[in-house]
């Protein structure tokens, strides 16, 4: 079996990149709606995490693919890597490509647990 290309787990999730793509979305997104005088809020202070799916930067490319093709997606993992910290249901993040490039804003839809198995389902809120 080859080794992948790109190792996700070195990626650099934050950085100028980043950054900017959470500008643009959280506008996009209308995110920012607050009133001025209310002082900033956590979204404009500190951006959502971002993250890679998959083992190899094709499989993370050919992910982010489908997703914003069908505006939507879904991961499966075991229960064990949620350490019983499951996501909540409208939770924000930015899901990247191989490369750590930011390509969609996501929101968590629906978090099913089966046996040892979590199913977190998205939407894809705001995509460049």
């Amino acid at each position: 079996m080859d080794e992948p290309e790109v190792d996700l787990s070195e990626v650099e999730f934050d950085h100028e990149e980043l950054r900017v793509f959470w500008e643009l979305a959280r506008y996009h997104a209308k995110l920012n709606a607050a009133p001025t005088y209310f002082g900033p809020t956590t979204l404009e202070s500190v951006p959502p995490p971002a993250w890679a799916y998959g083992d190899s930067a094709e499989e993370s490319d050919a992910f982010v693919a489908q997703v914003l093709a069908d505006d939507e997606g879904s991961t499966t993992a075991p229960g064990e890597d949620y350490a019983d910290e499951y996501p909540e249901t409208g939770t924000l993040s930015i899901l990247c490509d191989g490369s750590g490039v930011p390509r969609a804003l996501v929101e968590v839809s629906d978090v099913t647990v089966s046996g040892d198995e979590v199913v977190e389902s998205f939407k894809v809120v705001y995509q460049p």
